[in-house]
């Protein structure tokens, strides 16, 4: 009978660590990493303006794209890294 209360007893706590370990891996809502700072300097402002001309927009500063449109240029820029 001791054996198998000591059994238990390790079958628990092992499955309280496994579970702890687990919840690290775990992906939810709020719990993707933060996006990458991007630094806006001549070279990425060279990078937009390609952008634009390539895509056929009009010239428009990044700041006063909605979000769905700045995720278009990341998207862009995220492809075309080396151009």
């Amino acid at each position: 009978m001791h054996q198998t209360k000591e059994y238990r007893r390790a079958l628990i706590i092992a499955a309280a660590m496994a579970g702890a370990g687990l919840m690290g891996c775990v992906s939810g809502p709020g719990t993707e990493a933060p996006p990458p700072v991007h630094q806006w300097d001549a070279n990425e402002d060279a990078a937009y303006q390609r952008y634009l001309m390539d895509e056929h927009l009009p010239r428009r500063e990044f700041a006063s794209l909605n979000a769905q449109e700045q995720q278009e240029y990341w998207d862009w820029r995220a492809r075309n890294r080396g151009n």
